[in-house]
């Protein structure tokens, strides 16, 4: 069935993956987009210029839609208020919008991080902004996804991460016996895909379907692919604090998000950042073994990583130019 889909953050790194998805399974396609003339889009994909803040956009976009998928959010803030500004305010005028448009479904892309609101202020705005879809579920129908740890090309996010593994010694942040749980970009796009013409309600918590990961497993990729690292070192928690308390410093002082924060540290060091209840079902998750190399690949390719190698290129790699 061709549903008219009402889309938030389609110009983020899980939006661009998507976004073609979407358009190949036929749907039409309203796009927030606050600077339209930073981004090309499809002829097929109705532009509506605006952001989270500006109540007269969110009603053009969501007006007799179907279906609003909800990807846009901060992951990144000067403070706590910056955090709830757009994940919560802006989730909950969205959520406004949607009533007032007749929409019949409502699926928010939240954040494993939202199990554990007391650990930071991303955490907690995750959290409040899933409450505040929750409380419209009486009205349409709701779904929440909490995707784990989300990773492939084109993240910046993670580029930090993986410049440590292609590095002699990788120092990581986090404890050897730290489990965690990780979703390709490729599966989460997917599964947004599938879960705006779903019926499925409630919250799922989504990743590789693999039981989860360590730093060593990590590691242990990254060697058996491209002879790197040749140690592995993980940074004490107390340093780790130190670091990030750096970073929270920095935010304060040039009033400007830095990726390595005091929270961020405290989330890193979570024991447990496992998926729980049952996950999406679908075939062929893109495991970790394929996922990992990949990206570095692409990275790679790209000149963002040492060109640094086994013998073998993925045959997705892209270089700058690919089409």
């Amino acid at each position: 069935m061709d549903l008219t889909i009402a889309v938030t953050g389609a110009t983020g790194f899980v939006g661009k993956a998507v976004l073609p998805r979407l358009l190949a399974a036929g749907h039409d396609l309203r796009v927030l987009v606050r600077d339209p003339t930073k981004h090309d889009f499809p002829s097929a994909v109705k532009i509506v210029p605006g952001g989270l803040d500006d109540a007269s956009a969110l009603f053009k976009l969501v007006a007799g839609a179907d279906v609003v998928l909800h990807m846009a959010g901060a992951i990144s803030a000067v403070n706590r208020a910056g955090f709830f500004r757009t994940n919560t305010a802006g989730t909950e005028a969205l959520v406004m919008a949607a009533q007032a448009g007749g929409v019949k479904r409502f699926v928010l892309l939240s954040s494993l991080a939202a199990r554990r609101h007391e650990i930071s202020a991303y955490a907690a705005s995750k959290l409040a902004a899933e409450d505040v879809v929750a409380g419209v579920a009486k009205m349409m129908q709701v779904l929440v996804l909490r995707p784990a740890a989300v990773y492939g090309p084109r993240d910046t996010a993670t580029l930090p991460l993986l410049k440590s593994l292609m590095a002699r010694i990788a120092i990581l942040p986090g404890r050897a016996f730290n489990r965690f749980s990780l979703i390709h970009v490729d599966d989460l796009a997917q599964i947004c895909v599938a879960a705006v013409a779903s019926s499925i309600t409630g919250t799922r918590e989504v990743d590789d379907a693999s039981g989860g990961h360590t730093g060593g497993e990590l590691a242990d990729i990254t060697r058996a692919n491209f002879n790197r690292p040749a140690k592995l070192i993980f940074m004490p928690f107390a340093v780790a604090l130190a670091v990030g308390a750096l970073g929270s410093l920095a935010t304060w002082i040039l009033r400007r998000p830095m990726m390595v924060s005091f929270d961020k540290m405290r989330e890193l060091y979570e024991p447990n950042w496992l998926i729980e209840g049952e996950n999406w079902p679908r075939e062929n998750p893109v495991s970790l073994f394929d996922g990992l190399p990949e990206t570095i690949r692409w990275y790679q390719a790209n000149g963002m990583l040492p060109p640094i190698d086994k013998g073998h290129r993925s045959p997705g790699a892209e270089g700058p130019n690919s089409p």
